[in-house]
């Protein structure tokens, strides 16, 4: 049985909930997503951390909520790269249709390249 040290460790909620996330840039991201239909850390730096992309993510829907006649399906994704870098990405699925369609948006915005095909460099060979 683990033994309890007294040390509290913090769920990714209650991290979360101590940032304080900009309302302009909260703003400002729904708008650029409702036009391009996505974002990355180019457009906010922040981004880079994963906690912090996830609590704008909640913003941002909470945002498209509260506007008149708003209600785009809005995802927030992680993606691993060639090299090791994983990112984060903020999209509309109305305008970015699919998950593949996302990995390759941010990795062109990011210059970051894309195994289009991750099983056939992972195949394992037996004899």
């Amino acid at each position: 049985m683990a033994k309890d040290d007294g040390i509290k460790v913090e769920t990714d909620e209650e991290q979360i909930a101590k940032i304080d996330f900009d309302k302009e840039d909260v703003k400002q991201a729904a708008d650029m997503i409702e036009e391009k239909g996505f974002v990355t850390k180019n457009d906010f730096p922040d981004m880079k951390d994963r906690l912090w992309s996830q609590g704008f993510y909640e913003k941002i829907e909470d945002e498209f909520h509260h506007r008149d006649n708003e209600d785009p399906y809005i995802f927030c994704e992680r993606f691993d790269f060639i090299g090791g870098a994983i990112e984060s990405i903020i999209f509309d699925m109305d305008q970015v249709k699919t998950r593949e369609k996302a990995l390759h948006i941010l990795g062109e915005a990011l210059d970051l390249k894309v195994q289009d095909k991750p099983n056939e460099t992972h195949k394992i060979i037996t004899y």
